[in-house]
């Protein structure tokens, strides 16, 4: 087999669909992935198939997401809404008003996003995917890059390009020869990770019972811990979810039984009895995770933004380093939308050889 021309580094959404569009076209890669899974910051339970990341997608403004979706056969449906929406302002003060439904509908892939990585994923060969291996460092010679990795000891092949499938903080931190210059890496080191600071709760039940009471599992809490709450269920599994309320220094000083057990209880006091004994639950605190979060990560940015990156790689990098993260993907960056956008327009721009 010829060399490997792209080498890829990230496997979240935006390193997976690189590989796979890569692969599609012919063109040899390599993908590096410091985790032991592949996904990133989409990440589903084993049993269920609960998502832990993201969730939804809005096929009236992220085509890209439904088209991909449609090519690899995953069956998708609407975010229930149908119910009433509950009001949270403490005990006793729980108010229940008519549920709102999107003008735009959120779609779900049916037993989770995970299932989207597992798809692509499926058509890649295994060879080029390297688990366990982080990049530490990109050295650019006449011929092209060489990466020093950690972990699992692989020969090091020259590569045309380096694509950066990774949030735009955690690129910053990679040693580059020649450095990248200065003003290119204070804005990548600017650029927040979306969601990052935040954490989710999930809870699965034997049945979605609070639709017998006509609830559409939609609550917004003024006291948490869960300051946002919805029907997580799937085709596989009843569940309630939550964003919470509390920030990431907060969640830490909680042990992680006790978070649980809060939530739990704040269910209870929403949805009944019921609700605080899940047959399982999980806590999912991703600005605990360095993989996605940095020090910078751990207090969210106030609203979603664009992050206009383009043209901010300059000589001596600017042909052989592009960004294909999520957080890339202009006005959709940081969705799973944004994610293909970045990767469609590296391949829009990658030579001919």
């Amino acid at each position: 087999m010829s060399k490997p021309k792209i080498a890829i580094v990230g496997a979240g959404l935006a390193g997976v669909y690189a590989a796979y569009r890569l692969q599609r076209a012919g063109i040899d890669f390599d993908l590096f992935e410091a985790r032991t899974r592949l996904g990133g910051r989409i990440l589903s339970t084993d049993s269920g198939g609960l998502d832990l990341g993201p969730t939804w997608f809005w096929p009236d403004f992220q085509p890209r997401m439904h088209n991909l979706l449609a090519e690899l056969g995953l069956p998708v449906f609407d975010q229930h809404e149908d119910g009433d929406a509950l009001l949270d302002r403490g005990p006793g003060q729980v108010l229940r008003r008519q549920g709102h439904r999107s003008g735009n509908p959120a779609l779900r892939i049916e037993g989770g996003t995970a299932r989207l990585i597992a798809a692509l994923a499926s058509k890649l060969p295994a060879a080029r995917i390297h688990l366990q291996t982080q990049v530490l460092a990109a050295r650019q010679s006449d011929d092209g890059v060489r990466l020093r990795l950690a972990g699992a000891g692989l020969d090091q092949p020259v590569y045309d390009q380096l694509w950066l499938a990774l949030p735009p903080r955690l690129a910053s931190q990679l040693d580059f020869s020649p450095a990248l210059p200065a003003p290119a890496s204070r804005r990548l080191a600017e650029v927040p990770t979306w969601m990052a600071a935040h954490g989710k709760y999930v809870a699965r039940y034997a049945r979605p019972f609070w639709r017998d009471r006509g609830l559409s599992g939609d609550a917004f809490s003024a006291v948490g811990p869960l300051g946002e709450i919805h029907d997580a269920s799937n085709g596989e599994a009843a569940a309630l979810f939550g964003f919470f309320a509390l920030g990431a220094a907060q969640r830490r000083a909680i042990e992680q039984q006790r978070l649980k057990t809060l939530c739990r209880a704040q269910l209870a006091r929403l949805f009944g009895e019921a609700a605080d004994c899940p047959i399982e639950d999980w806590v999912q605190d991703w600005a605990a995770d360095t993989l996605i979060a940095t020090p910078a990560d751990q207090i969210p940015p106030r609203w979603h933004s664009t992050h206009d990156l383009d043209g901010l790689l300059e000589t001596p990098w600017q042909d052989r380093l592009l960004l294909v993260g999520s957080e890339a993907g202009g006005e959709q960056g940081g969705y799973m939308e944004g994610a293909l956008m970045a990767v469609d327009k590296a391949l829009g721009s990658y030579p001919s050889r």
